[in-house]
């Protein structure tokens, strides 16, 4: 019985590996690759005569019960078994020289030698690593088994390999309930929208605060990837009410690399890139705009045909452009000082000319101990400059839309003035995107440096006195120019502007950390003083009317509209300050039963003279449900942890100076001959103004059964943002201005969020690791009324061009991101709209406009899958958003017939060829956006080496956004979530590409 039982045991594991499609294909190209490694792998006629040794044995846990689907293999060989149901096993071993290894996911691997004995006995000990995982949370660390707030970490491990210009691209995908978006496409200038557990505010930020080594905000696009250890995500409000009013939307704590006592190690790190649009929007050709012509606008076809055939798409952007990164790290050091430092250098070219962004940075960590260890220093200073090329997005919405029979340079001479470019006067806003390109300039040069230094002293065995200081100082510089050949402002003979932002920040930390355990009893504690200064200057100056564009805009003073009085210098300075006191206690007993509670008393200098101070408390409590005496028989069990938390965070993510009554600069008038400006407010003052204070009820599961081989976490949460910040309409007389920034209305949102990960195959030569996320959030705005302050309704997302017309509208108890307009139900035999007459006056009218969609998914999820054979690995992940509705823009502006002629239209227009009205904003619009993206698939191979000199040399094939399965019509249905007007994809746009990389990383 023991027999079959193991029998089908095997089968079983077989008949998994034939019914995963990807496996055969795998498996093939890993026999292709490596035939040399799996010959040499095949045992010989003489070595299989020797295995002429049968021993049996039995494997057990350290509560001698039976342990069931061990890998028992013969070292140095593919000879092995699984252990049955009975934890029992028989294998042929070829002498008393051989060695078993046995391996268990969520054990630590055991070798045996055999010699002389014929019965084994093995007891494997649980490798307690997973549940002791060290977790980063606000000031501190703890174990997993011990958190009692909603949390989730990912290491070095975890993180994706690709073109990664942003470390926040190592996130996408892989934390349940965290959205991030790239609106601007593959724009390598282009920044992230990161959205944690839905929309939670109306006017203020709406990103989590980033802490990169206990500096809070930084920027993660200044941050080598490679230099990043770990990310932990504080999602709930019990875990971020220690960050006070800059935790209502999560914080990302990073830890970067520091270095190992020991041996020196150099690593290095380069990849090449090239990139094609994943879909090209589908305007007219030449040949198919000329038929159009002849058969819509026969009088014109002549007059509109210009001769040429140019693909003005083709014209503005790259065939493959070539991308390439470089780093080099060096590590090493002593028990006493350890060092690791670090240079990168990034070259991202986009698909669109004149795009790109080239990045050099650099880092360097020590840490050192002194006094018997009981000082310990970190010294962290990094570097960063970045030059970056814009090409516009207005350069694609000529592109798409301009006619494409006139070609693009005036061959015949007749318009020399134009720079040698085809000018076609043609309708409003009509220009020649070449020539946008090739005569303009558009440059940022940032720059950053950061330097910290935190040190831990400890006074005695259970106390110790933390600190930490640090400085981030960044410059921004920006320069426009525009020869006299560029096609807007047309005579204007050149243009420049230039812009130049500096700010500094400065922090200041001290806490004194209590950790003590007694018995069933360990008590962590923290008690601290955190002050955050921050300052920023802004320069801007713009000139015209140069003799020559030679000095572009390096020289701005040699525009002749600066000795006319016509050219424009502002500058200002601001600053923000915060001033804050916490505490948190931390108490386990037992490893059973878990409390965590937590307070921030803080200052903010952007509030009101009554509201400076704020007080956020918090609240957690754990059980470790396994742990009690009544679980113990349910083995299979590992782990199961119940959560629940509460806490109060704040956002005072504002514009500095909303409390106050601003001035600012009207026009100028002439008096007693002498231009004088005038003065006037802009703003009323708000004493009571004061940050928005979210709410959050979080309650978790966390589980792990089958020693490890699936495990997961279950959150479920509601949030209540009460205090909102917005603008309000009051009258003038008695108020000095129209409108007022105050604290009125609540949002609330709720959600579940799961993630699992599994290993349904763990053998010696192969593995398979599985991750899968799942998210759904829902959203209300309550009110946004009160007694003081009024509101019907909020209008948003204006479309200003042609239909100037709102397409979303904000209303009390309903969900944000509702689009409202009419529906729309076809066309009639006219070609004419027929819209829902909801008010049954025979014409469309602002009362038949309802809501026809909402921007928000009802879910989101992520698949991840990660084999590993021998040395080969391969990895992909699939996301997904189910739900989410777009308004497509472009088709809306770009499909009808209103401007065929002048303009080029998309094909789709001749779906419907019997309209020949304008574009009415409708349902007709509104698109399903849900999709599934294989956003990430990576091929490896560790070459094996046996060189003393190259320790690991790994190579590598990644390709990012290679699939996209929707319905969406437009470019791309992932677009803006971030604030109130999310869910519209603009008829400006840079194209979305798919990249295919070639890695290369080698230690020495």
């Amino acid at each position: 019985m023991k027999h079959r039982l193991s029998n089908l045991s095997k089968i079983y594991r077989d008949d998994i590996c034939r019914k995963m499609n990807i496996l055969p294909i795998v498996l093939c190209m890993f026999c292709m690759g490596n035939a040399y490694s799996l010959m040499a792998a095949t045992p010989s006629v003489s070595e299989t005569l020797q295995q002429n040794r049968k021993i049996k044995g039995r494997v057990v846990d350290v509560n001698n019960e039976p342990m069931i689907g061990v890998s028992v293999l013969e070292k140095g060989t593919t000879n092995g078994v699984i252990t049955d149901f009975d934890g029992n096993f028989t294998l042929d071993v070829r002498g008393n020289s051989a060695v078993l290894v046995c391996s268990y996911i969520g054990y630590i691997t055991a070798e045996i030698q055999v010699g002389n004995q014929t019965d084994i006995h093995v007891q494997m000990s649980e490798d307690v690593k997973t549940i002791d995982e060290v977790v980063v949370i606000g000031y501190g660390t703890t174990t997993k088994k011990e958190l009692t707030g909603s949390v989730t970490s990912i290491g070095r491990d975890d993180f994706k390999a690709g073109n990664i210009s942003n470390p926040i691209q190592l996130l996408q995908g892989q934390i349940a309930g965290l959205n991030i978006a790239r609106p601007d496409g593959a724009d390598p200038t282009g920044g992230f929208e990161i959205q944690l557990r839905g929309l939670t505010t109306m006017k203020g930020g709406s990103g989590p605060l980033i802490v990169i080594d206990g500096v809070e905000g930084g920027n993660l696009a200044n941050l080598n990837a490679n230099d990043i250890e770990s990310i932990d995500v504080l999602k709930d409000g019990s875990a971020a009410a220690i960050y006070g009013t800059r935790g209502t939307n999560g914080v990302i704590l990073v830890t970067t690399r520091k270095g190992k006592p020991g041996h020196s190690l150099i690593e290095f790190s380069s990849y090449w890139t090239t990139q094609s649009v994943t879909r090209k929007p589908e305007f007219l050709s030449a040949d198919e705009f000329r038929s159009t012509l002849k058969e819509y606008l026969p009088n014109q076809a002549a007059t509109l045909d210009y001769g040429a055939s140019t693909d003005w798409f083709d014209e503005v952007t790259r065939d493959t452009p070539l991308s390439q990164y470089y780093s080099l790290a060096a590590s090493g050091g002593s028990e006493k000082l350890t060092y690791r430092g670090n240079i990168s250098w990034h070259d991202d070219k986009g698909i669109v000319r004149n795009s790109g962004n080239k990045q050099l940075r650099m880092r360097f960590n020590v840490s050192q101990t002194a006094l018997n260890d009981r000082l310990k220093l970190d010294y962290n200073i990094s570097y960063s400059t970045a030059k970056k090329n814009f090409s516009g997005y207005e350069v694609m919405k000529q592109a798409v839309t301009r006619n494409p029979t006139e070609p693009v340079y005036d061959t015949e001479g007749r318009t020399p003035i134009f720079g040698g470019y085809y000018y076609n006067d043609g309708p409003f806003k009509y220009y020649n995107p070449v020539a946008m390109q090739n005569e303009s300039t558009n440059e940022t040069l940032d720059r950053e440096f950061s330097g910290s230094v935190h040190a831990s002293l400890k006074i005695i065995d259970p106390l110790k006195i933390n600190a930490l200081a640090s400085l981030v100082e960044t410059n921004t510089r920006n320069g426009y120019y525009q020869t006299q050949y560029y096609p807007i402002d047309f005579g204007t003979n050149g243009r420049a502007t230039s812009t130049n932002s500096l700010s500094s920040s400065k922090q200041f930390e001290v806490n004194a950390d209590f950790n003590h355990s007694f018995g069933d009893h360990k008590i962590q504690a923290i008690a601290g003083y955190s002050y955050y200064d921050y300052w920023n200057e802004r320069y801007y100056g713009m000139n015209y009317g140069y003799d020559t564009d030679i000095f572009s805009f390096y020289n701005m003073g040699a525009g002749s509209a600066l000795s006319a009085g016509k050219a424009s210098l502002t500058s200002n300075k601001q600053s923000n300050k915060l001033i804050s006191f916490f505490g948190r206690v931390m108490y386990n007993f037992s490893d059973k039963y878990l409390l965590s509670a937590s307070v921030r008393y803080e200052g903010s200098s952007r509030f009101g003279a009554n509201n400076k101070w704020g007080t956020f408390p918090a609240v957690s409590l754990g059980w470790r449900i396994t742990q009690e005496e009544f679980m113990k028989k349910f083995r299979w069990l590992d782990d199961l942890k119940l959560r629940a938390g509460f806490g109060v965070t704040g956002n005072q993510d504002i514009d500095n100076y909303q409390s106050l009554s601003l001035l600012t600069f009207g026009s100028r008038f002439l008096y007693d001959g002498k231009w004088t400006s005038t003065v006037y407010p802009n703003s009323n003052p708000n004493p009571d103004l004061k940050w928005e204070k979210k709410e959050e009820f979080n309650v978790g599961l966390d589980f792990s059964v089958l020693k490890g081989r699936l495990i997961g976490t279950i959150d479920y949460y509601v949030r209540h943002t009460k205090d909102l910040l917005n603008s309000y309409t009051v009258p003038v007389p008695p108020n000095l201005y129209d409108t007022m920034f105050a604290n009125v209305g609540q949002i609330n949102n709720s959600g579940i969020e799961i993630s699992l990960g599994a290993s349904p195959v763990v053998t010696k030569d192969f593995t398979w690791n599985l991750n899968l996320t799942f998210a759904r959030n829902t959203n209300k705005l309550a009110s946004f009324s009160n007694n003081e302050y009024a509101m019907v309704q909020m209008n948003t997302g204006y479309f200003s061009e042609d239909l100037k017309t709102y397409t979303q509208r904000i209303v009390e108890d309903e969900p944000i991101g509702n689009f409202y307009g009419p529906k729309w139900l076809g066309f009639d035999a006219n070609g004419d709209n027929i819209f829902e007459d909801l008010d049954d006056d025979g014409k469309l009218s602002d009362g038949d406009n309802q809501v026809i969609g909402n921007a928000y998914p009802d879910f989101t999820f992520s698949i991840q899958n990660s084999f590993s054979y021998k040395n080969f690995d391969l990895s992909f992940l699939f996301r997904g958003s189910v739900g989410n509705d777009v308004l497509n823009m472009s088709r809306l502006y770009y499909e009808g017939f209103s401007y065929f002629g002048s303009n080029n239209i998309l094909k789709s227009t001749l779906d419907h060829p019997e309209y020949k009205g304008g574009a009415i904003y409708s349902s007709r619009f509104i698109e399903d956006g849900s999709f599934v993206k294989l956003d990430n698939l990576t091929l490896g191979y560790n070459v094996p080496l046996k060189g003393k000199v190259i320790s690991k040399m790994r190579i590598y094939v990644t390709g990012q956004n290679l699939l996209t399965l929707t319905k969406y019509k437009g470019m791309d249905p992932e677009v803006h979530l971030a604030g109130l007007e999310p869910g519209i994809e603009w008829y400006t746009f840079y194209p979305r590409t798919k990249t295919y990389l070639l890695g290369l990383n080698i230690t020495f």
